[in-house]
């Protein structure tokens, strides 16, 4: 298992926007998710290309996945078939999955049921986040995504 040893950290508010998807709709194929909204990122130049963000929404509930983009401004109107999330300020626990996209359900699932019972912080929303940079390279052993999840100390 991976050292899930996160740092806390805290992050303002934000605006993503994206394309949103019930995960039982995707099949586990998040990949054409992410490929539609690179062949529509210049319809929000509001946001900031270099960095996406993958965010679970509903996780206890089925769930929902928002492949987006951050904004850099606001943006006056929402593209087609897109969705808007605004994610309030919080502490976050940030984790790093070293690797292929293929072991990220494993980590996150690692950090829920191995990490956080016995952490000393409890989750306080119902959704978590990916963060990709310029340290993601789709498909090497090498690459690089942070895990946020918000948190607030006491269990």
């Amino acid at each position: 298992m991976k050292d899930l040893a996160p740092r806390i950290l805290i992050k303002h508010a934000f605006t993503v926007v994206g394309l949103s998807r019930p995960l039982a709709r995707l099949d586990g194929d998040l990949e054409a998710l992410w490929q539609e909204l690179g062949d529509r990122y210049a319809e929000i130049p509001q946001a900031d290309p270099d960095v996406g963000y993958g965010v679970h929404t509903r996780v206890n509930s089925g769930g929902d996945y928002l492949a987006g983009l951050a904004l850099s401004a606001g943006l006056e109107d929402i593209p087609p078939g897109m969705t808007t999330l605004r994610i309030e300020a919080h502490a976050y626990a940030v984790f790093v999955h070293t690797g292929v996209l293929l072991g990220l359900p494993q980590t996150a699932h690692a950090i829920f049921t191995d990490w956080l019972p016995g952490s000393g912080y409890r989750w306080v929303e119902e959704f978590y986040f990916e963060y990709y940079d310029d340290r993601f390279t789709p498909g090497s052993p090498d690459s690089v995504v942070f895990l946020w999840v918000p948190v607030v100390p006491g269990v």
